[in-house]
């Protein structure tokens, strides 16, 4: 626990960078006894290690120095109290990975968001860095590459960015941004649930996105959830993408059981797969995989392991590789 909490502390006092949220998912089974986060520097006056209280220390600057910019630029706009409907969250997230196939890698995400009440009560603001082509797409996070326990390049495949988000309706939302510093792109988010029966729900979301380099395109998501105790799911989650840019369909399908214990721990198994329609090999992966996250320290400093077990193939193999593949991460969530 101190190396994952000392590996995030490192992250956090080294990092000057601002990172963007994406969307959420909806959980049919929920956890018990789940605490709410408290506001940074609002932990009780207790004896802590060094470590701690530096750890401490760095999430209120965090919180902080973002509550700061945010109340000063909602200032330029008028004179209605920032408290009045201003809100900042967002976390940092530090991982590592490996695999067989592709060795060691890192990943480091700051992501944050806000709303500005002096702007407009339906607008947001988003900014940060994240994989540019999820970023555009707006791909769910359970296919997302770190997820998949695949290696990233920050220099090639990440990207900073910002822009500004409308909510027309509680489930419509538009957004405009900019990212690499000069690159537009614009997205209209839907998304709605049905209710089958009482344990059961549907849960649709369609973005559609148009972008510098990307082109015009569309993600489209559609996620089966049925709750076997309260304690226990099953979930069937599905995408596709398509673009004026590829020649066919991408899609991502994965099969699993989750076990939430309480206290935020939680545990999932699940089948995955994915490929493009059009390509040589049209499925490009499958494999199992296993996460466990749990608190490891109060409510607002999340652990995380990774193990996964996949069977690649490229469009030039004659056969499919087996690599295993691990990832150990730590959340600091403000």
């Amino acid at each position: 626990m101190r190396l994952a909490l000392m590996l995030l502390m490192l992250t956090v006092l080294s990092t000057g960078q601002v990172l963007a949220s994406s969307g959420t998912e909806t959980d049919i089974a929920t956890d018990v006894e789940t605490d709410t986060h408290g506001a940074p520097g609002d932990e009780e006056a207790i004896e802590e290690p060094d470590e701690i209280r530096m750890l401490t220390a760095a999430r209120a600057g965090l919180h902080g120095s973002a509550y700061w910019l945010v109340e000063n630029v909602d200032g330029w706009f008028g004179e209605r109290p920032f408290d009045e409907g201003g809100r900042v969250s967002g976390s940092l997230r530090v991982r590592g990975l490996y695999r067989e196939d592709d060795g060691f890698s890192n990943d480091v995400r700051y992501r944050l968001r806000v709303q500005m009440p002096n702007v407009s009560e339906t607008a947001y603001i988003f900014l940060g860095r994240d994989n540019e082509e999820e970023l555009v797409r707006d791909e769910s996070g359970t296919f997302a590459r770190s997820q998949l326990l695949l290696p990233e390049s920050g220099s090639d495949d990440q990207t900073f960015f910002a822009g500004i988000g409308y909510l027309l309706r509680d489930n419509l939302d538009l957004r405009l941004g900019v990212r690499s510093g000069y690159k537009l792109f614009a997205q209209a988010r839907y998304r709605k649930i049905w209710w089958l029966t009482d344990d059961a729900n549907l849960e649709f979301r369609q973005t559609l996105f148009l972008a510098v380099d990307q082109g015009l395109g569309t993600t489209s998501a559609l996620d089966y959830a049925y709750a076997l105790t309260p304690r226990t799911a099953f979930r069937w989650r599905n995408s596709v993408t398509l673009s004026t840019e590829t020649d066919g369909a991408g899609w991502s399908t994965s099969l699993g059981l989750f076990q939430a214990f309480g206290r935020e721990r939680k545990l999932s198994l699940e089948v995955l797969a994915g490929g493009e329609t059009d390509a040589p090999v049209p499925t490009r992966e499958y494999g199992v995989r296993s996460i466990w996250s749990q608190p490891v320290y109060r409510d607002w400093v999340i652990g995380e392991l990774i193990l996964g077990h996949f069977w690649p193939r490229e469009d030039d193999d004659l056969e499919r590789d087996r690599t295993w593949a691990a990832g150990l991460g730590v959340e600091m969530q403000f």
